[in-house]
């Protein structure tokens, strides 16, 4: 089954949402964007799609990501 992979990255002096070929929003902070990405996920999971979500620390680190169903 297909899986959907998002992430909540810094850019610059803004947080965005990325993914497969796309980068997308302008958000002020980490947890923001990381509600938005919550929110666009739930499109995935409601038709069945598996989502994986990983969150940018503040410190620049990427650590593995979370399972959202």
């Amino acid at each position: 089954m297909a899986e959907v992979h998002y992430g909540v990255v810094r850019v610059g002096n803004y947080w965005s949402i990325v993914g497969d070929h796309l980068r997308f929003g302008h958000y002020v902070t980490r947890h923001q964007a990381t509600e938005a990405a919550s929110r666009l996920a739930e499109q995935s999971t409601g038709v069945g799609m598996p989502v994986l979500l990983a969150v940018q620390e503040e410190d620049f680190t990427l650590p593995r990501s979370t399972l959202l169903s």
